[in-house]
């Protein structure tokens, strides 16, 4: 099996060319791809497959499409750096030409801008983020309320007043009732003239970066308005513009090695490993609000 290994601001992908679908791509074997010791290692897998091969390709299809699973291996409704490093891919393999590219993804369409920015920049063009009411995680051992966001996938976003002391070791608790496919939770503190954020991703843990999490987090710093935020995540800088009717982010997206691997010599995991966050078993946390509406 052809890999290539890529990264967005440290936020890494196992890209899988397989334009024909012809890979059995089981939540195990993602798992085992992204394993850091006995695998590849990544936040997830970006397979790179054909629209016309791929039945979640949006029913008005670019050529390409990207199928994206989070390291436990369920699957994604959207990746920012993810769709980076795809377009990355897309352009360096010789799969589209010219600076702007398009490729379908769960979540729709993405437009992709090459040579965005210095050096190895590039920018994706997702939906603008919809802020939809105010809910509540338990964080290590805090409580928090933070605001809900859509960015095609769920996000919340909470403000503290130093990210770099929160506990992401463990997923935070959510509410369930109010996030019923999970959520990726985002703390944040700063600024429209500069935010730091970390993040911890339903189905693979805290990352480096998340690229619609930053997105996020840009919608709740503007207050639901328009403009431009940078935001500082532990593998680098990435720049979010919101506009009227859509969202930009812009960073480097780097691919760093190719190779082969077999799945046969992977120690796949009878099962996946949980990576989701963790639900409540009632309600909202304790000291949480109640939903928003």
């Amino acid at each position: 099996m052809r890999f290539v290994k890529g990264h967005g601001t440290g936020n890494d992908f196992v890209v899988l060319p397989d334009p024909d679908g012809a890979l059995d791509l089981t939540p195990a074997l993602v798992a085992a791809l992204c394993d850091r010791r006995r695998g590849i290692g990544g936040d997830g897998v970006l397979r790179v497959v054909r629209s016309a091969a791929s039945p979640d390709a949006p029913a008005a299809h670019p050529e390409w499409f990207m199928d994206y699973r989070n390291s436990d291996g369920s699957l994604a409704e959207m990746c920012g750096n993810g769709a980076r490093v795809f377009a990355r891919y897309l352009v360096d393999a010789g799969l589209a030409r010219g600076d702007t590219l398009e490729f379908g993804t769960r979540s729709g369409v993405v437009r992709a801008v090459v040579g965005s920015g210095a050096g190895d920049g590039i920018a994706v063009s997702m939906q603008r983020p919809r802020l939809y009411g105010r809910s509540g995680a338990r964080v290590g051992t805090l409580d928090l309320v933070g605001v809900a966001v859509d960015v095609g996938n769920p996000h919340l976003v909470c403000r503290v007043p130093d990210v770099s002391v929160i506990d992401l070791r463990s997923a935070p608790v959510h509410d369930a009732a109010f996030f019923p496919d999970g959520v990726n939770v985002e703390v944040i503190s700063g600024s429209v003239a500069g935010t730091r954020m970390r993040v911890y991703e339903r189905g693979s843990g805290e990352t480096l970066s998340c690229g619609t999490g930053a997105c996020a987090v840009a919608a709740v710093v503007l207050d639901g308005g328009t403009g431009v935020v940078p935001v500082e995540v532990p593998g680098g800088l990435v720049t979010v513009t919101v506009e009227a009717d859509r969202c930009w982010l812009a960073g480097p997206a780097v691919l760093v090695a190719t190779g082969e691997v077999d799945p046969a010599r992977l120690s796949l995991p009878a099962t996946a490993p949980a990576g989701r966050p963790a639900t409540a078993p009632a309600g909202p946390p304790a000291a949480a609000p109640a939903r928003a509406v």
